[in-house]
């Protein structure tokens, strides 16, 4: 197995935002990465509907990668909303 090929990739994607970023751009950000994983969803509907099957090797590797664009996705909100209360907490 390649040490850095797909699989390395989808077990170590973090997301790292910009720490001046507002809740505005990581809700953005948020909406962007679910939206890439609703899209990787639908291309594999539709492969399997066209050919029937999909290849079984790279089946998990597909599905891995489904589960960081929702991860990162969820990492987006989580820090949306852990800003927004930041900026609540802080003086006017």
């Amino acid at each position: 197995m390649d040490t850095f090929g797909e699989p390395w990739i989808t077990r170590h994607v973090n997301y790292f935002s910009d720490p001046d970023a507002g809740p505005d751009a990581l809700l953005n950000d948020a909406t962007e990465w679910l939206q890439f994983a609703y899209n990787a969803i639908r291309l594999l509907a539709e492969l399997v509907d066209e050919h029937g099957s999909v290849d079984a090797q790279r089946l998990p590797i597909m599905l891995e990668s489904i589960t960081a664009f929702i991860e990162m996705g969820t990492r987006c909100a989580t820090q949306a909303h852990l800003r927004m209360q930041w900026l609540q907490l802080q003086p006017a």
